[in-house]
């Protein structure tokens, strides 16, 4: 099997893996602990997209508010949809970001950075590029403990907890 066939069979891991996110957030109240000591806040923001696996034009594109916390979200949870794309706000500190993920590339687009401190240009452009890796290092971060659950002995009742949230009120 070439590259592009391992991306291709795995492009799901990018959906389950925002519908985890999802599920995680509102579990903890949007807080995720790292053993390093590192902690950060996600929060889905005001823009949420859930498709059906086979057909992409059932679509549930859900805006404003908080379209997380909405009964029609929850509807396209129960129907089978997953999570294609979101709008997370990610806090780090005194930091926060807020972006939109694409779950088949997991690529960050629209991102809204906290201000830059800096005076001098140079200056300006090291850290706002450093700003964007640390909100990148974060995504990473999370994915990777999306990551180790998914592939972890538990991963079956971490998954009928999700199912039952979703199909809760």
């Amino acid at each position: 099997m070439d590259l592009y066939d391992q991306i291709e069979n795995t492009r799901y891991l990018g959906e389950e893996f925002l519908t985890w996110l999802w599920y995680a957030s509102e579990q903890n109240e949007g807080v995720f602990e790292f053993g390093d000591g590192l902690e950060m806040e996600v929060l889905f923001d005001n823009q949420l997209t859930l498709e059906a696996n086979l057909a992409e034009a059932e679509r549930s594109k859900l805006s404003g508010g908080a379209p997380s916390f909405s009964r029609e979200a929850k509807e396209a949870l129960k129907s089978g949809k997953r999570v294609t794309q979101a709008k997370l706000r990610l806090r780090r500190e005194e930091r926060e970001w807020v972006f939109t993920v694409t779950a088949r590339t997991l690529g960050i687009s629209g991102m809204k950075m906290p201000a830059v401190l800096s005076r001098e240009d140079d200056d300006q452009f090291y850290e706002r590029m450093d700003l964007i890796d640390e909100a990148d290092t974060s995504l990473r971060a999370l994915y990777l403990l999306f990551l180790q659950r998914r592939l972890g002995d538990e991963w079956g009742v971490e998954l009928e907890k999700m199912m039952e949230w979703a199909v809760s009120e």
